[in-house]
């Protein structure tokens, strides 16, 4: 026990002495415990040199920090400056595996036309407490050169009335695969289309706010119940399981646009306008001909469609899915994919 007690002695002495001398050598000694922590909070480094092709979605980048844990790359829409929370496209986790070149390609999805913030987002392993930095991004256009699919439409005239409904199908190939433009309904005195003699735009970005997501489709607005003059017997097929199979008689809600016009012969055609300055318009559609009286409009209507116009598909209620017309003109499903880096 004695030479137990004389060795522990000994250390301390030992110990003291090497404390001493470090501090006559004006050297500080940090525990280890606060060394560990010195890094704790520290901002990663960002990648440097990112790079992505906005078409293929190749990208490379350089890592520049060992502790950066995992990489992911989003693009997000940008609407009217605003950069929306749901992004369209992801990259896969990237780990990480030190500094140095990654490379690989994100899954680009129907972009859709418009601006896209392309974000490339580092991130530290979970509990670390190291800081992310900010993401390094760029800006990007989609839809550069592209033409607008061609809309078809729906005219019910009724006396001195119009009502114009947008095919769903072309409603919904521009929202998943374009963006809502402007529509451009032209009334016209002769059937070459030459004679204008009435026109009207509408903003078809309004129908976003309104538009209900069915899982057999979208659905643009009907009613069963609505006070209506005109109820719509639509053939379209059964699309899902539901009570309604085959035709259904309902009326048209939010995609409808009334007009009233002086007693005569009218062509119609509707045409999809540009919103942005790097897309096309589309070409104006085939025109549907109505006649309207001198009298105020009744429950019976004359029905007259554009070329290619298909009624709503049927399931529970009336939707269509996108690009499941590829006889359209300017098809959206046919369109490339074109894009252009602004920033």
């Amino acid at each position: 026990m004695k030479k137990l007690h004389i060795s522990c002695m000994i250390g301390l002495l030992l110990v003291m002495c090497l404390t001493l001398a470090a501090c006559e050598a004006g050297e500080a000694l940090v525990p280890a415990s606060a060394a560990l922590t010195q890094t704790e909070g520290r901002v990663l480094s960002a990648p440097t040199d990112f790079e992505m092709d906005p078409v293929t979605g190749e990208y490379s980048f350089q890592g520049t920090d060992p502790d950066a844990a995992y990489y992911i790359i989003r693009i997000y829409p940008v609407t009217d400056g605003r950069e929306l929370v749901d992004y369209t496209a992801s990259s896969s986790r990237i780990n990480g595996k030190g500094t140095g070149l990654y490379t690989g390609v994100v899954d680009l999805p129907a972009m859709g036309w418009g601006s896209f913030r392309v974000k490339l987002i580092t991130y530290s392993a979970a509990g670390s407490q190291f800081t992310n930095p900010d993401p390094v991004s760029f800006m990007v256009e989609y839809g550069v050169g592209l033409t607008l699919e061609r809309p078809e439409m729906l005219a019910m005239s009724s006396g001195n009335q119009v009502e114009l409904v947008v095919d769903w199908a072309t409603l919904s190939d521009y929202y998943d695969y374009e963006y809502l433009p402007e529509m451009k309904f032209s009334f016209y005195s002769d059937p070459e289309c030459t004679a204008e003699v009435y026109s009207d735009t509408v903003d078809l970005g309004e129908l976003g706010e309104v538009i209900y997501g069915h899982p057999m489709g979208y659905s643009w607005g009907t009613s069963y119940s609505e006070p209506s003059l005109h109820y719509y017997t639509a053939n379209g097929e059964l699309t899902g399981f539901g009570p309604y199979v085959g035709s259904q008689t309902y009326c048209f809600i939010n995609d409808i646009y009334t007009y009233t016009l002086d007693p005569g012969t009218y062509y119609v055609t509707c045409q999809a306008i540009a919103k942005l300055d790097y897309t096309n318009d589309s070409q104006p559609s085939t025109a549907v001909q109505i006649t309207l009286i001198d009298q105020e409009p009744t429950e019976e209507f004359t029905v007259a469609t554009t070329e290619l116009w298909v009624d709503p598909p049927m399931s529970d209620i009336a939707s269509i899915r996108s690009a499941t017309q590829p006889d359209r003109v300017d098809f959206c499903g046919d369109q490339p994919l074109s894009a252009r880096i602004v920033d």
